[in-house]
């Protein structure tokens, strides 16, 4: 094909990247049936591929942790635990022991993850199944003893094009050599998108037009900021794209200089910035860059892409470990907040019209006592090794926040009996995201310790749009006015109650809301690991005085378009 054009996705890693297309496409395994005679020689064929696999995957996983950091070691590492699930093992050995070959009952074993995953209303669960799919391909291939494609040593200057690239392929890919990547599936939460990130290789997922058919060695340029490839760019776009390489490359030298700096405006006001984290390999990584603890502990990731819920002790060793990695800075840890979007395949949970507005967060525990019970005790047991606190997803009035209190006295009662150690003083706290806390948060700061502002749920609430609703998605903006003079209401009744609040939701990562917030008086804000640097520089450079003007300019504007515009002009990077 001939021709500029662009085809647009997801921005999967950010950065610019220019250069000559190799398309990688998967050879075909061929036929998986073959006629067993010999189970048990069958059943040590699989075993030995197991011991195989795991053995090549914790080397490869040492290689990346080495290159990357340990927590992107971690994500390849995590296949020798998948590929070891007993669920999984006893599917693939009654298959065996039904006479199909050890290649056809693991292709169809792994096939039941694929499609529980894929099915899923949760984007990170689906991308899951990638992760199934790279560990499937990886076995077959040692099972019929095919040879692994080697992308460890590509020519400087490659565009790296493909309609899947798995976690383990991209884990060998060299940053040097490899420009960008471009695929046509995935999303910003699979585990190849995180690892582009680690490797500082921009990244567009997502791109389900014509990405197989780029001519071998097409000139591409791939946006990781926009989520966009241009493919045999003109010299007019050639020439815009080098600007804005050469722009993106200063920036990021420029935020080096934050690792481990602490976090103050321009006229030296201390401002707490704190890391969201969605597994212990997020907190390794926030530590890393100098954080003041974890703001948010999304515990589903326990509960999620698994067959059966986690028991206490598993819950406990992996909140000691968080906490551990935050060296007594303090770790929020948010009670299982599934329902909506999210949903647990092993419970039996009947269907609803509305998830948003059914049995979600803080709800579904309390209806679901026993195993919000078995919660809570590993959390209090891992309070012992750390500054932990509890936060409370979708809170709507102080009746349920007393509940839980209830239910959390209780269980330190079980602890005491057991001669358990705990922190006895376990500050516990709300999430404020629907508009009902909003209007009640003076009445719920008699009831908890400390506020979060969760500016997702609370903007899709005050809004009343479905974000995950691609009709009215556009609609969906955390600078509409209403969405600010809730934040700014909700700060304000926090201020009069003397009741600590952070936020953590994606508007306090926006460096365009910065100097909005500051003037809120927000002073704990929560972002995802990647975001610290540049919101610790953003806050760096705003004095009260610039903030508050910025703030009354936006303020005074009637519609979302018009405040989110200002903003983006005056935004400090």
């Amino acid at each position: 094909m001939s021709g500029e054009r662009v085809l647009y996705g997801v921005a999967g890693s950010p950065g610019i990247g220019m250069g000559h297309a190799l398309v990688y496409r998967e050879k075909p395994m061929g036929s998986l049936e073959r006629e067993v005679t010999d189970v048990k020689l069958e059943l040590e064929r699989y075993h030995n591929a197991v011991e195989t696999f795991c053995r090549v995957t914790e080397a490869k996983a040492d290689r990346v942790a080495e290159m990357a950091g340990k927590e992107q070691g971690d994500i390849i590492r995590c296949q020798s635990a998948m590929i070891r699930d007993p669920y999984l093992n006893g599917q693939v050995e009654g298959r065996i022991a039904s006479r199909q070959s050890a290649e056809e009952a693991l292709s169809a074993s792994c096939d039941l993850f694929i499609d529980l995953f894929t099915a899923s209303d949760d984007e990170v669960t689906r991308q899951r199944a990638a992760d199934v799919r790279d560990l499937r391909g990886a076995m077959l291939r040692l099972l019929l003893g095919l040879p692994e494609t080697d992308f460890s040593a590509l020519k400087p200057g490659t565009v790296l094009l493909a309609e899947e690239l798995s976690p383990s392929a991209v884990s060998v890919l060299n940053s040097a050599n490899v420009a960008g990547i471009v695929l046509g599936k995935g999303g910003p939460t699979s585990h190849s998108a995180i690892l582009a990130r680690a490797l500082e290789i921009p990244a567009v997922l997502g791109v389900e037009d014509r990405v197989l058919d780029t001519a071998p060695g097409e000139e591409v340029i791939v946006d990781g900021n926009r989520g966009c490839a241009v493919f045999s760019p003109g010299q007019v776009m050639r020439s815009v794209y080098e600007s804005r390489q050469r722009e993106f490359l200063q920036l990021r030298a420029s935020l080096r200089e934050f690792v481990g700096r602490q976090t103050v405006t321009a006229e030296g006001q201390r401002i707490h910035l704190f890391a969201n984290a969605g597994s212990v390999a997020d907190a390794s990584r926030a530590a890393g860059y100098g954080c003041d603890g974890i703001g948010l502990v999304r515990t589903e990731f326990l509960y999620l892409d698994r067959t059966s819920q986690p028991g206490e002790e598993e819950q406990f060793h992996a909140y000691r470990q968080i906490l551990s990695a935050m060296r007594d800075k303090p770790v929020i840890i948010r009670t299982l907040d599934v329902g909506g979007d999210k949903e647990l395949p092993y419970l039996d949970q009947p269907q609803e019209e509305n998830p948003f507005l059914g049995c979600r967060g803080l709800r579904f525990s309390l209806r679901e006592e026993d195993m919000f019970r078995v919660h809570l005790r590993a959390v209090l047991r891992a309070s012992a090794y750390g500054k932990a606190q509890l936060l409370l997803p979708m809170v709507t009035g102080v009746e349920e926040i007393r509940r839980a209190r209830e239910i959390l006295e209780e269980e330190k009662e079980v602890l005491r009996r057991r001669r358990v150690a705990f922190d006895e003083h376990l500050p516990m706290g709300a999430m404020v995201e629907t508009v009902a806390a909003c209007l009640v948060a003076e009445a719920m700061a008699k009831e908890v310790d400390f506020f979060s502002i969760g500016t997702n749920d609370l903007t899709q609430y005050i809004l009343g749009v479905d974000r995950g609703n691609a009709r009215v998605a556009h609609l969906y903006s955390y600078f509409h006015p209403a969405v600010l003079r809730q934040v700014r209401q909700v700060l304000e009744a926090a201020r009069n109650t003397g009741t600590p609040v952070g936020m953590c939701g994606e508007a306090a990562a926006d460096t365009a809301l910065t100097p909005v917030l500051l003037t809120f008086g927000l002073e704990h804000f929560s972002v995802a690991p990647v975001s610290l640097l540049p919101v610790r520089k953003a806050i760096s450079l705003w004095n009260r005085e610039e903030a508050r003007a910025v703030t009354e300019e936006a303020l005074a504007l009637d519609t979302e378009e018009e405040v989110r515009q200002y903003l983006k002009s005056r935004e400090k990077r």
